[in-house]
């Protein structure tokens, strides 16, 4: 167990280190919203998604300003090359600053309105029941989406449905573009607004690798509801001077900027 917790641990600095590389060469992007969910991107892609085209799992990155993530995990699985990662943002590259897969087919979806992706998420586990299917459907919200009103309008309708398919990870950064989330429109207490509507709640350290299996093993178990894991998570995490930030939620990395967070990933 140990030896494959230490396995996604550098699964998921690899993915950091694509991800400055390729906002670096961008030259623009969204790198602390990226970074915040390296560690559920890792656990989805290499321990916990089934990637048989038969019987596809389905990941829905609502937040899609966070898609180098995406991006990265895509290289870290032998999908997308380096010399391809390294296109992001520019023009005529399959990898857009948000996800759009009639570019790039490996997506579930489109996404970049905020607000939309849990209601995208909901089609597809409606999809699967019609079709006897056991596939899950993964969808990765943010704290400051969760202000929209269409997240709570699809936050009612699954729990109706019996949706058990379903397993949302809010990345809970406490962060958005330009101030907290709680002093922009609070969403607290937002584990007890979850749980009114119906749905499993499940708190935990989103960078703790352990926590995230468990979190998706208890979500396997929940029938007839579906579940949200609340991820506590930090904006930026991994790179010390972009950690806990508002800049970096866009800020462009300068050349020294980029040397700095590569050496700090590579001695970890």
């Amino acid at each position: 167990m140990e030896d494959r917790i230490s396995y996604l641990k550098e699964k998921a600095n690899n993915i950091r280190i694509n991800i400055i590389e390729s906002l670096y060469r961008a030259k623009s992007g969204h790198p602390g919203p990226a970074l915040s969910i390296v560690e559920i991107v890792t656990v989805l892609y290499f321990s916990e998604m089934n990637l048989n085209q038969r019987i596809k799992d389905r990941l829905v990155l609502s937040k899609g300003h966070g898609v180098a993530a995406i991006y990265g995990a895509l290289t870290e699985l032998g999908l997308i090359d380096k010399e391809e990662l390294y296109t992001l943002r520019k023009i005529g590259s399959r990898l857009q600053g948000h996800p759009d897969m009639t570019k790039l087919p490996l997506l579930d979806a489109g996404t970049g309105a905020l607000g939309q992706g849990l209601s995208i998420a909901i089609g597809y586990a409606l999809a699967a029941r019609l079709l006897n299917s056991p596939s899950r459907v993964y969808c990765i919200i943010g704290d400051g989406e969760t202000q929209e009103g269409q997240i709570w309008e699809a936050a009612m309708f699954a729990p109706v449905q019996k949706l058990d398919s379903i397993v949302v990870i809010l990345d809970n950064n406490k962060l958005q573009n330009e101030a907290s989330v709680v002093n922009t429109l609070s969403i607290e207490p937002i584990a007890d607004r979850w749980n009114s509507f119906g749905w499993k709640v499940i708190s935990i350290d989103g960078h703790d690798i352990s926590q995230i299996k468990m979190a998706f093993a208890v979500a396997r178990d929940t029938k007839e509801k579906p579940t949200i894991i609340v991820a506590n998570t930090v904006k930026g995490k991994g790179i010390p001077f972009m950690e806990n930030n508002m800049a970096w939620h866009s800020k462009t990395l300068e050349k020294d900027e980029y040397t700095r967070a590569l050496e700090y990933l590579k001695r970890v």
